[in-house]
């Protein structure tokens, strides 16, 4: 099925606020293993060539 670009823009920008609103809440209801699964685990990053 072929998607047009507004409507794929909407869809993605739906999934980033349910995200959001999903960590936020999880923030209010000090529910500390629902917030960690938001998070990805610990990265190490390289910018000495920045």
């Amino acid at each position: 099925m072929h998607e047009l670009p507004e409507i794929r823009w909407i869809v993605d920008r739906a999934a980033v606020v349910d995200t959001i609103v999903a960590f936020a809440n999880a923030i209010d209801a000090q529910d500390r293993q629902k917030l960690r699964s938001h998070l990805t685990g610990e990265r190490d990053i390289d910018s000495s060539e920045v």
